[in-house]
C-alpha cells in the first residue's frame, strides 16, 4: 500500500495529506483502473447518477432535427375541400373519422400517432440520465411531450387555417408514450448491466493488480 506523505507547507498552512487507493490513479482526465483503463469524469460505469454528456449532446441534437422537420410539416400549405370545425371534446374527431372508415381517415389518426412519436425516446435521451426509474421518467416525458404539443396545436391555430383540435394533443401523448415503453426501460436496463459488469471487471483487475504488485516486493 503506498504511504501516507507528510503535508507540504505552504505560507504557513499545511494540506491534509491524500491516500491513493492501491491501483488507481485520478487525474485532470479521470479516473484510471489499475490496468489502464480510463474513463471521463461523470461517466465512470459505477457513476449512473451522473449525466452521460455523450449521450445528453446527442439526444438534443436529434431533438432539435426532429422538431424542425415537425415544424416544417406544420406549415406546409395544405389543400382541402373542407375543414373540420375547431374540436374541444376528448376523442371526437378520432371518433368521426373512425365512422368514416376511408383510408384518409385512418392515415390522419396514423399521423397523429407517429408525428411527435420519437420524443418518447429523444426527450429521454437527450436528458442522458441511465438510472432514471421507469415511472418518473415514463411521466416527465409525456408531460414535456404533451406541453409540446400543446404548443404546437397553438401556434397552427394562430398562424395557419389549422383549426384547434385536443384530439390531436391527446393522439400525440398516445404515440409518445407507447413509444417510451417500448424502447426506454429496456434500454435503460441494459446500459445499467453494462456499467455493473465494466464496474465489476474494473474492480477485479484493480485486485489483482494489487496482489501481483504486493507479492513481487
Amino acid at each position: 500500500m503506498s504511504p501516507v506523505r507528510p503535508a507540504r507547507e505552504n505560507g504557513g498552512t499545511e494540506k491534509p495529506a491524500t491516500r491513493v487507493l492501491p491501483g488507481v490513479q485520478r487525474g485532470n482526465a479521470g479516473v484510471r483502473t489499475g490496468i489502464g483503463q480510463r474513463f471521463p469524469e461523470g461517466d465512470h460505469p459505477g457513476d449512473l447518477a451522473t449525466v452521460h454528456r455523450g449521450a445528453r449532446r446527442l439526444g438534443l441534437l436529434l431533438l432539435a432535427v426532429h422538431l424542425g422537420l415537425v415544424l416544417w410539416a406544420a406549415f406546409l400549405p395544405v389543400s382541402a375541400a373542407w375543414m373540420a370545425d375547431t374540436n374541444l371534446t376528448p376523442f371526437a374527431t378520432v371518433h368521426a373519422e373512425l365512422l368514416a372508415g376511408t383510408s384518409h381517415a385512418y392515415l390522419e389518426i396514423a399521423r397523429g400517432l407517429l408525428l411527435l412519436a420519437p420524443l418518447g425516446v429523444l426527450l429521454p435521451l437527450a436528458g442522458g440520465r441511465a438510472n432514471a426509474t421507469t415511472l418518473s421518467s415514463f411521466f416527465r416525458t409525456v408531460f414535456a411531450g404533451v406541453l409540446l404539443a400543446t404548443g404546437l396545436e397553438v401556434l397552427q391555430s394562430t398562424l395557419t387555417s389549422h383549426l384547434l383540435d385536443v384530439d390531436d394533443v391527446l393522439l400525440a401523448a398516445i404515440g409518445i408514450a407507447a413509444a417510451h415503453l417500448a424502447f426506454v426501460p429496456l434500454t435503460r436496463a441494459a446500459l445499467r448491466h453494462r456499467g455493473r459488469s465494466r464496474e465489476a471487471s474494473g474492480v477485479r483487475a484493480t485486485a489483482a493488480a494489487f496482489e501481483i504488485a504486493h507479492s513481487a516486493r
